[in-house]
Protein backbone atom coordinates (compact mmCIF):
# COMPACT_ATOMS: atom_id res chain seq x y z
CA UNK A 1 0.00 0.00 0.00
CA UNK A 2 1.59 3.15 -1.38
CA UNK A 3 1.80 6.02 1.39
CA UNK A 4 1.42 9.61 -0.10
CA UNK A 5 4.98 11.73 -0.01
CA UNK A 6 4.97 15.43 0.04
CA UNK A 7 8.48 15.58 -2.76
CA UNK A 8 8.25 19.59 -2.12
CA UNK A 9 11.25 19.16 0.47
CA UNK A 10 14.02 17.55 -1.75
CA UNK A 11 16.11 19.65 -4.31
CA UNK A 12 14.70 18.76 -7.99
CA UNK A 13 16.36 17.72 -10.95
CA UNK A 14 16.51 20.99 -13.77
CA UNK A 15 15.56 18.34 -16.68
CA UNK A 16 12.43 17.20 -15.04
CA UNK A 17 11.46 19.17 -12.01
CA UNK A 18 11.37 15.54 -10.22
CA UNK A 19 12.71 15.53 -6.83
CA UNK A 20 16.77 13.90 -7.10
CA UNK A 21 15.39 11.18 -3.48
CA UNK A 22 11.97 9.52 -2.34
CA UNK A 23 10.77 9.06 0.93
CA UNK A 24 11.21 5.16 1.96
CA UNK A 25 11.03 5.63 5.69
CA UNK A 26 8.96 7.45 7.77
CA UNK A 27 10.22 8.66 11.45
CA UNK A 28 7.58 6.49 13.19
CA UNK A 29 9.08 3.71 11.43
CA UNK A 30 13.32 4.64 11.30
CA UNK A 31 12.92 5.03 15.41
CA UNK A 32 10.92 2.05 15.83
CA UNK A 33 13.92 0.09 14.17
CA UNK A 34 16.50 1.72 15.95
CA UNK A 35 14.74 1.16 19.48
CA UNK A 36 14.69 -2.38 18.43
CA UNK A 37 18.39 -2.46 16.37
CA UNK A 38 20.24 -1.03 19.04
CA UNK A 39 19.75 -2.69 21.82
CA UNK A 40 19.33 -5.82 20.79
CA UNK A 41 23.07 -5.32 19.02
CA UNK A 42 24.46 -4.42 22.35
CA UNK A 43 22.93 -7.79 23.92
CA UNK A 44 24.10 -9.60 21.19
CA UNK A 45 27.68 -8.28 21.52
CA UNK A 46 28.01 -8.35 25.14
CA UNK A 47 26.56 -11.34 25.25
CA UNK A 48 29.43 -13.24 22.84
CA UNK A 49 31.90 -11.23 25.27
CA UNK A 50 30.43 -13.60 28.24
CA UNK A 51 29.93 -16.53 26.70
CA UNK A 52 33.50 -16.09 24.80
CA UNK A 53 35.87 -14.38 27.39
CA UNK A 54 34.50 -14.81 30.90
CA UNK A 55 32.68 -18.21 30.69
CA UNK A 56 36.08 -20.21 30.72
CA UNK A 57 37.58 -17.71 33.45
CA UNK A 58 34.28 -15.78 35.55
CA UNK A 59 37.55 -14.05 37.70
CA UNK A 60 38.75 -12.02 35.00
CA UNK A 61 38.04 -8.44 35.74
CA UNK A 62 35.54 -6.05 34.21
CA UNK A 63 33.09 -9.02 34.00
CA UNK A 64 29.99 -6.99 35.73
CA UNK A 65 30.59 -4.29 33.46
CA UNK A 66 29.84 -6.55 30.60
CA UNK A 67 27.08 -8.47 33.08
CA UNK A 68 25.04 -4.94 33.52
CA UNK A 69 25.48 -3.95 30.29
CA UNK A 70 23.85 -6.88 29.09
CA UNK A 71 21.23 -6.83 31.32
CA UNK A 72 20.11 -3.20 30.74
CA UNK A 73 20.36 -3.43 26.99
CA UNK A 74 17.74 -6.14 27.65
CA UNK A 75 15.70 -3.94 29.65
CA UNK A 76 16.04 -1.32 26.73
CA UNK A 77 15.32 -3.83 24.62
CA UNK A 78 11.90 -4.71 26.00
CA UNK A 79 10.74 -0.96 27.24
CA UNK A 80 11.94 1.36 23.86
CA UNK A 81 9.96 -0.35 21.04
CA UNK A 82 6.66 0.02 23.19
CA UNK A 83 7.82 3.96 24.08
CA UNK A 84 8.23 4.02 20.48
CA UNK A 85 5.11 2.78 19.15
CA UNK A 86 2.68 5.13 21.94
CA UNK A 87 4.72 8.55 20.80
CA UNK A 88 3.91 7.42 17.06
CA UNK A 89 0.69 6.10 17.95
CA UNK A 90 -1.27 8.25 15.36
CA UNK A 91 0.67 6.62 12.76
CA UNK A 92 0.12 2.93 13.59
CA UNK A 93 -1.24 2.11 10.77
CA UNK A 94 2.16 2.56 8.98
CA UNK A 95 3.23 -0.24 11.16
CA UNK A 96 0.26 -2.66 10.53
CA UNK A 97 1.54 -1.77 6.57
CA UNK A 98 4.88 -3.29 7.18
CA UNK A 99 3.66 -5.92 9.10
CA UNK A 100 1.16 -7.05 5.87
CA UNK A 101 3.67 -6.05 3.66
CA UNK A 102 6.26 -8.40 5.54
CA UNK A 103 4.44 -11.60 6.48
CA UNK A 104 2.66 -11.81 2.57
CA UNK A 105 4.54 -13.56 0.10
CA UNK A 106 4.33 -14.61 -3.77
CA UNK A 107 6.31 -16.29 -6.12
CA UNK A 108 8.49 -13.29 -7.02
CA UNK A 109 9.52 -13.48 -3.48
CA UNK A 110 10.59 -17.38 -3.49
CA UNK A 111 12.27 -16.46 -6.84
CA UNK A 112 14.49 -13.51 -5.22
CA UNK A 113 15.11 -16.57 -3.11
CA UNK A 114 16.64 -18.49 -5.27
CA UNK A 115 18.17 -15.92 -7.77
CA UNK A 116 20.32 -14.20 -5.02
CA UNK A 117 23.40 -15.54 -4.87
CA UNK A 118 23.55 -16.17 -8.77
CA UNK A 119 23.32 -12.59 -9.58
CA UNK A 120 25.40 -11.50 -6.76
CA UNK A 121 27.91 -13.51 -9.44
CA UNK A 122 26.82 -12.92 -12.72
CA UNK A 123 25.04 -9.27 -14.03
CA UNK A 124 22.72 -11.63 -16.21
CA UNK A 125 20.99 -12.83 -13.93
CA UNK A 126 18.25 -10.31 -13.06
CA UNK A 127 16.13 -10.55 -10.03
CA UNK A 128 12.22 -10.33 -9.88
CA UNK A 129 10.69 -6.69 -9.05
CA UNK A 130 9.98 -6.59 -5.21
CA UNK A 131 7.54 -4.43 -3.04
CA UNK A 132 8.74 -2.51 -0.16
CA UNK A 133 10.97 -5.70 1.50
CA UNK A 134 12.46 -7.84 -0.60
CA UNK A 135 12.22 -11.59 0.49
CA UNK A 136 15.79 -11.46 2.68
CA UNK A 137 14.62 -8.69 4.20
CA UNK A 138 10.77 -10.24 4.79
CA UNK A 139 12.20 -13.08 6.79
CA UNK A 140 14.47 -10.43 8.81
CA UNK A 141 11.24 -8.58 9.90
CA UNK A 142 9.36 -12.15 10.59
CA UNK A 143 12.50 -13.45 12.58
CA UNK A 144 12.98 -9.88 14.48
CA UNK A 145 9.18 -9.78 15.18
CA UNK A 146 8.66 -13.07 16.24
CA UNK A 147 11.67 -13.78 18.50
CA UNK A 148 11.74 -10.68 20.19
CA UNK A 149 9.01 -11.43 23.14
CA UNK A 150 10.69 -14.55 23.77
CA UNK A 151 14.44 -13.01 23.81
CA UNK A 152 12.80 -10.85 26.35
CA UNK A 153 10.80 -13.51 28.19
CA UNK A 154 13.69 -16.14 28.70
CA UNK A 155 16.55 -13.32 29.46
CA UNK A 156 13.90 -12.38 32.53
CA UNK A 157 13.90 -15.95 33.62
CA UNK A 158 17.84 -15.99 33.66
CA UNK A 159 17.67 -12.83 35.29
CA UNK A 160 15.33 -13.77 38.39
CA UNK A 161 15.19 -17.53 38.67
CA UNK A 162 17.80 -19.77 39.03
CA UNK A 163 18.61 -22.35 37.54
CA UNK A 164 16.97 -21.71 34.92
CA UNK A 165 19.09 -23.61 32.39
CA UNK A 166 15.75 -24.42 29.92
CA UNK A 167 15.38 -20.60 29.66
CA UNK A 168 19.08 -20.20 29.01
CA UNK A 169 19.22 -23.17 26.14
CA UNK A 170 16.45 -21.69 24.30
CA UNK A 171 17.71 -17.40 24.91
CA UNK A 172 21.09 -19.16 23.49
CA UNK A 173 19.77 -21.15 20.59
CA UNK A 174 17.39 -18.08 19.34
CA UNK A 175 20.38 -16.03 19.27
CA UNK A 176 22.89 -18.82 17.30
CA UNK A 177 19.76 -19.55 14.56
CA UNK A 178 19.38 -15.30 14.33
CA UNK A 179 23.32 -14.81 14.21
CA UNK A 180 22.90 -15.36 10.17
CA UNK A 181 20.73 -12.93 9.86
CA UNK A 182 22.75 -10.73 12.04
CA UNK A 183 25.76 -10.71 10.09
CA UNK A 184 24.03 -10.65 6.70
CA UNK A 185 21.66 -7.61 7.76
CA UNK A 186 24.72 -5.40 8.69
CA UNK A 187 26.72 -6.50 5.45
CA UNK A 188 24.34 -5.92 3.38
CA UNK A 189 23.66 -2.34 5.24
CA UNK A 190 26.99 -1.44 5.75
CA UNK A 191 29.44 -3.06 3.51
CA UNK A 192 27.94 -4.18 0.06
CA UNK A 193 28.39 -1.26 -2.03
CA UNK A 194 24.89 -2.06 -3.92
CA UNK A 195 23.23 -1.98 -0.64
CA UNK A 196 24.76 -0.10 1.32
CA UNK A 197 23.01 3.22 -0.06
CA UNK A 198 20.00 2.02 1.58
CA UNK A 199 20.93 2.43 5.38
CA UNK A 200 20.66 6.67 4.44
CA UNK A 201 16.98 5.41 4.13
CA UNK A 202 17.18 4.41 7.97
CA UNK A 203 18.50 7.27 8.94
CA UNK A 204 17.03 10.44 7.15
CA UNK A 205 14.59 8.36 5.58
CA UNK A 206 15.37 9.46 1.90
CA UNK A 207 16.98 7.39 -0.95
CA UNK A 208 18.02 7.95 -4.16
CA UNK A 209 14.81 7.71 -6.89
CA UNK A 210 17.14 5.60 -9.59
CA UNK A 211 17.94 3.69 -6.70
CA UNK A 212 14.37 2.57 -5.63
CA UNK A 213 13.56 2.21 -8.82
CA UNK A 214 15.69 -0.41 -9.57
CA UNK A 215 15.87 -2.05 -5.90
CA UNK A 216 11.78 -2.07 -5.06
CA UNK A 217 10.20 -1.51 -8.43
CA UNK A 218 6.76 -2.54 -7.50
CA UNK A 219 6.69 -0.64 -4.95
CA UNK A 220 8.02 2.06 -6.79
CA UNK A 221 5.64 1.85 -9.56
CA UNK A 222 2.31 1.52 -6.79
CA UNK A 223 3.80 4.88 -5.27
CA UNK A 224 4.79 6.90 -8.19
CA UNK A 225 2.99 4.91 -11.10
CA UNK A 226 4.48 2.22 -13.57
CA UNK A 227 5.62 4.82 -16.85
CA UNK A 228 6.00 8.59 -15.30
CA UNK A 229 8.24 9.55 -18.72
CA UNK A 230 9.19 12.89 -17.61
CA UNK A 231 11.32 11.33 -14.83
CA UNK A 232 12.76 8.82 -17.17
CA UNK A 233 13.47 10.77 -19.94
CA UNK A 234 15.40 13.15 -17.58
CA UNK A 235 16.93 9.90 -16.00
CA UNK A 236 18.23 8.48 -19.08
CA UNK A 237 19.07 12.09 -19.95
CA UNK A 238 21.62 12.59 -17.22
CA UNK A 239 22.94 8.97 -17.50
CA UNK A 240 23.48 9.16 -20.97
CA UNK A 241 27.76 9.81 -22.13
CA UNK A 242 27.68 13.15 -24.10
CA UNK A 243 27.98 13.28 -27.35
CA UNK A 244 29.39 14.73 -29.72
CA UNK A 245 27.25 17.32 -32.38
CA UNK A 246 28.59 17.34 -36.05
CA UNK A 247 28.50 20.89 -37.22
CA UNK A 248 25.75 21.54 -39.75
CA UNK A 249 26.69 21.26 -43.61
CA UNK A 250 25.97 24.17 -45.22
CA UNK A 251 23.65 24.59 -48.20
CA UNK A 252 23.97 25.08 -51.18
CA UNK A 253 23.29 28.42 -53.04
CA UNK A 254 19.87 28.66 -54.45
CA UNK A 255 20.00 28.44 -58.41
CA UNK A 256 18.68 31.86 -59.74
CA UNK A 257 14.79 30.74 -60.65
CA UNK A 258 13.86 32.85 -64.27
CA UNK A 259 11.15 34.93 -64.10
CA UNK A 260 7.72 33.43 -65.65
CA UNK A 261 6.73 34.99 -68.67
CA UNK A 262 3.68 37.43 -69.06
CA UNK A 263 0.86 35.92 -69.83
CA UNK A 264 -1.11 35.94 -73.19
CA UNK A 265 -3.69 38.56 -72.76
CA UNK A 266 -7.15 36.99 -73.40
CA UNK A 267 -9.19 38.80 -76.30
CA UNK A 268 -12.87 38.83 -76.21
CA UNK A 269 -14.75 36.84 -78.28
CA UNK A 270 -16.00 38.86 -81.44
CA UNK A 271 -19.67 39.71 -81.14
CA UNK A 272 -21.33 37.82 -83.77
CA UNK A 273 -24.04 39.69 -85.47
CA UNK A 274 -27.76 38.05 -85.77
CA UNK A 275 -29.24 37.27 -89.84
CA UNK A 276 -32.29 39.19 -89.86
CA UNK A 277 -34.85 36.60 -90.38
CA UNK A 278 -36.95 37.18 -93.97
CA UNK A 279 -40.35 37.65 -93.77
CA UNK A 280 -42.52 34.88 -95.19
CA UNK A 281 -44.17 35.85 -98.64
CA UNK A 282 -47.58 36.19 -99.24
CA UNK A 283 -49.50 33.51 -100.77
CA UNK A 284 -52.19 34.72 -103.25
CA UNK A 285 -54.51 32.40 -104.00
CA UNK A 286 -56.43 32.68 -107.24
CA UNK A 287 -60.78 33.47 -105.95
CA UNK A 288 -63.24 31.17 -106.57
CA UNK A 289 -65.68 31.84 -109.36
CA UNK A 290 -69.24 31.30 -108.45
CA UNK A 291 -70.92 28.67 -110.73
CA UNK A 292 -72.64 30.29 -113.65
CA UNK A 293 -71.31 33.84 -113.56
CA UNK A 294 -69.55 33.67 -116.54
CA UNK A 295 -68.11 31.47 -119.23
CA UNK A 296 -64.69 30.41 -119.79
CA UNK A 297 -63.87 32.38 -122.52
CA UNK A 298 -65.56 35.50 -120.93
CA UNK A 299 -63.49 35.06 -117.47
CA UNK A 300 -61.02 37.43 -117.30
CA UNK A 301 -58.20 38.23 -113.92
CA UNK A 302 -59.52 40.63 -111.47
CA UNK A 303 -56.95 43.38 -110.86
CA UNK A 304 -54.37 42.36 -108.35
CA UNK A 305 -54.48 38.88 -109.26
CA UNK A 306 -51.74 36.74 -110.35
CA UNK A 307 -52.54 33.63 -112.39
CA UNK A 308 -50.11 31.14 -112.76
CA UNK A 309 -49.52 29.67 -115.31
CA UNK A 310 -50.65 32.19 -117.68
CA UNK A 311 -53.43 31.57 -119.90
CA UNK A 312 -53.20 32.38 -123.90
CA UNK A 313 -55.10 31.59 -126.91
CA UNK A 314 -55.41 28.36 -128.21
CA UNK A 315 -52.16 27.17 -130.00
CA UNK A 316 -50.07 29.83 -128.49
CA UNK A 317 -47.15 28.46 -126.84
CA UNK A 318 -44.77 31.18 -126.11
CA UNK A 319 -44.57 30.23 -122.74
CA UNK A 320 -43.95 27.13 -122.76
CA UNK A 321 -40.39 26.07 -123.03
Amino acid sequence: MATPVDQGRRPKTPATGAPHDVLRFHACERRLHWAIAIPFEICYLTALILVAVYNPAPARPFRDIFAWTYRLSGLCLALLPPLMLYIHRREFGKHLCNIREAWSWRLDALKWLLLMGPSAVSRRVVLPHQGKFNAAEKINFIVVMSTCPLYIATGLMIWFLRPAFASWMVHVAMAMAATPLVLGHVFMATVNPDTRVGLRGMISGWVSREWARHHYRRSYDEQFGPLEPAVQAGAVAEAAPPTTVRPPVPARPAVPVRPALPARPVLAPRPVAARPVAAPLPILARPSTPAGAASAGSMAPRRGTIVWPPEGPAGDQSFAS
